[in-house]
């Protein structure tokens, strides 16, 4: 708007179009550049990943022909053992101390295994005080189980305090059973397995790292994280879990440490173990971001260039408009004649004249059709099922549409000049105030409100968006809110949903979690311990197999049932995956009452089963842990599932008590040897 007694500056106006001009020439000539760039940037990206790729291909293929050509020994050796040594110790050390001679440097240790576990020869000596009995460990029992040779997962081996990993085969007798198991260590670092993809590394800062399909690194430039998973570390890496989930090939992501990466994934034929390569972004890039800074610059001195051309252009074209500014001044300041406008150049600038001159012709006809346009709106507004307002600055309601006196049963009249909070109250105006607070600072919010009313609480979902005056002053708040309560009833139940285990019915390990850290919290808090039994259905992998799974989900939603009817109302059962359940036991005055609620819940579970193919047969083993002070849930549970571990051990269909106050056992405590068994 022209103010009196000033004018346009045009030369303001001609430097305003002149950087315009400079700024398009630069915007233009910048993201030409950068798209070309970005277009290369992806084919230089395709051609390092599948370098990347095939790199590891070949390592790959190196180290599993290392791998069978270690487990061809091995079973050759076992096939060769004379059988005299079999019944012979003296001459079985022999046998393998001219095989140890013949591939020593490829292997730590040979010993061998009898069909009991028991460690019958060994070329290395054992500390004192220590020896082997590999009952149970993963390997030996896989050898007896599948009467074939097995290669292990890397383990710490006991003996030699380095990341192994063991070769394991079956040495028959005259009749061809498995009368012993020949058992071999190989160490990853120090045998050739790892160090000849140590020259692979990419780049000046990339490098490689083995890890098993579980994600336990077996090699890493960071040698504390050996041995240890690879999630260990805080952060996601997007990259290597897409690898856990079974992705070969390369991909671009973000390390834990922030960088972004290509990162190439192939997994070992002989073991599935993952190879991965890591390549920095930021290295592999750098010839591009160098171009990508003389881009900028280049398209800088570009646009300067043009802005001085497009100045001597304006200043030149603009003239006439000049004029045209200084007729309307006269009009509008100095009461000269508007017909002016109407007989001026025979161009644009002549057209705009004109149209100054039609337009006061065409304002009266405009206030007709706004008068008609506002009724029609209103006539909108006061039908639409929402919450229509205007709040003035002192945010009482300056306007408002019929929804008001339905929803509130206030008249429009009575309606002006109230308070949000005398309308809606006190607790929900306490609920919008601060998103009001921000929009009468500027910004449009949104928010949602809790109405309390009788019957049932409705919940409002708002938007405020600020009367912003060309001062940039803020006049007032549009309010714009609907009735979400059917939604948030829905939203309650889903979330409900989430929570509740959808094959037995009842709570589901998210549940759980959240059950047991508040009954950890309310234990501390009164000195009143609680227990937690862990249980689940013996020999259910049989019942399964046997009679399909439709019969173990019948057998489930049984043993759930029994589970809740056997224990006390203020206990809590849940399903925490497949046979497992658990049940928080909160205010249990002394192990003995834990003791009689497990000899509850065993005694029940031994009644048979009804299913669709007849009467079933169950039972259950019960572990029980006791909490202490300022014991986790972790612990607990797993204190839980060692008593659960304990229970079959000795024999399933009975329980075992883990006292809190005691020191805790590991669930699967493991025989001295050359590693730690599997469960």
């Amino acid at each position: 708007m022209l103010k009196p007694g000033s004018r346009v500056s045009a030369p303001n106006l001609k430097f305003r179009l002149a950087c315009v001009a400079a700024a398009l020439v630069f915007v233009t000539t910048l993201l030409v550049t950068l798209s070309t760039l970005s277009v290369a940037e992806r084919g230089m990206k395709a051609v390092i990943g599948n370098q990347q790729f095939t790199m590891l291909a070949g390592a790959v293929s190196f180290m599993d022909d290392r791998i069978s050509d270690r487990v061809r020994q091995i079973e050759a050796m076992a096939a060769n053992t004379p059988q005299a040594a079999l019944r012979d110790n003296m001459l079985m050390q022999q046998y393998l101390d001219v095989q140890a001679r013949m591939w020593g440097n490829d292997y730590l240790n040979f010993l061998t295994l009898a069909r009991t576990g028991e460690m019958v020869v060994t070329l290395r000596e054992f500390p004192p005080g220590r020896s082997l009995n590999a009952t149970g460990v993963d390997y030996f029992e896989r050898v007896m189980r599948t009467r074939a040779s097995v290669i292990s997962e890397p383990i710490l081996s006991r003996l030699s305090d380095k990341n192994v990993v063991i070769f394991a085969a079956p040495i028959r007798n005259a009749d061809g059973e498995v009368e012993q198991v020949l058992v071999a260590s190989v160490d990853l670092q120090g045998s050739g397995f790892l160090r000849q993809i140590g020259s692979l590394r990419p780049g000046n800062s990339g490098y490689l790292y083995l890890m098993t399909a579980k994600g336990i690194l077996i090699d890493h430039p960071e040698k504390d994280r050996v041995m240890e998973h690879v999630n260990a570390k805080p952060g996601l890496n997007t990259a290597t879990e897409r690898a856990l989930t079974g992705y070969e090939g390369w991909v671009e992501g973000r390390g834990k440490d922030g960088r972004e990466s290509i990162y190439a994934f192939k997994r070992l034929r002989t073991t599935g173990w993952i190879l991965a390569a890591r390549y920095p972004s930021d290295e592999a890039f750098a010839p591009l971001a160098e171009m990508r800074r003389n881009a900028f610059f280049g398209a800088l001195g570009l646009a300067l260039a043009s802005g001085v051309l497009a100045w001597v252009l304006v200043f030149r074209l603009l003239g006439p408009l000049e004029t045209l500014r200084d007729q309307v001044w006269a009009i509008r300041h100095d009461a000269s004649d508007i017909a002016v406008l109407r007989d001026g150049r025979k161009d644009e600038i002549g057209e705009l004249g004109r149209a100054f001159y039609e337009l006061m012709a065409e304002r009266e006809t405009s206030e007709g059709d706004r008068n008609a346009t506002e009724k029609r709106l209103r006539t909108i507004a006061d039908n639409l099922p929402v919450l229509i307002a205007y709040l003035d600055r002192e945010r009482r309601f300056g306007f408002g549409n019929a929804t008001f006196e339905k929803w509130f049963d206030v008249s429009l009249a009575q309606l002006a000049g109230m308070t949000v909070s005398e309308l809606m109250g006190r607790e929900a105006y306490a609920q919008v105030r601060d998103k009001l607070d921000e929009a009468f600072a500027g910004h449009s919010v949104t928010c949602e409100v809790k109405l309390d009313v009788p019957g049932a609480p409705r919940y409002l979902q708002g938007t405020f968006i600020p009367d912003l005056q060309l001062d940039g002053t803020v006049a007032g708040v549009y309010a714009l809110m609907h009735d979400v309560t059917h939604t948030k009833e829905v939203e309650e139940q889903l979330v409900q949903l989430t929570r509740i285990d959808t094959l037995t019915g009842i709570a589901n390990r998210h549940m759980f979690t959240e059950t047991l850290q508040h009954a950890l919290d309310r234990a501390r808090r009164s000195r009143k311990p609680l227990a937690l039994a862990y249980l689940d259905v013996d020999h259910f992998k049989r019942i399964n197999d046997t009679y399909g799974h439709g019969v173990g989900d019948e057998v489930l939603k049984e043993f759930a049932r029994r589970l809740t009817a056997g224990v006390r109302n203020t206990d809590t059962p849940a399903r925490l995956s497949g046979d497992e359940f658990v049940v928080i036991l909160e205010e249990i005055s002394s192990p003995a009452e834990a003791e009689r609620i497990a000899a509850k819940i065993v005694a029940t579970m031994r009644v048979p089963i009804d299913t669709s193919k007849g009467p079933l047969q169950a039972s259950s083993s019960v572990g029980i842990a006791l909490s202490h002070a300022d014991q986790n849930q972790e612990e607990l549970l797993a204190a839980a599932d060692s008593a659960l571990y304990e229970a079959k051990r000795k024999g399933r269909d009975g329980y075992a008590i883990f006292d809190g106050d005691a020191t805790p056992k590991e669930g699967h405590p493991a025989s001295p040897g050359l590693e730690a068994p599997g469960r």
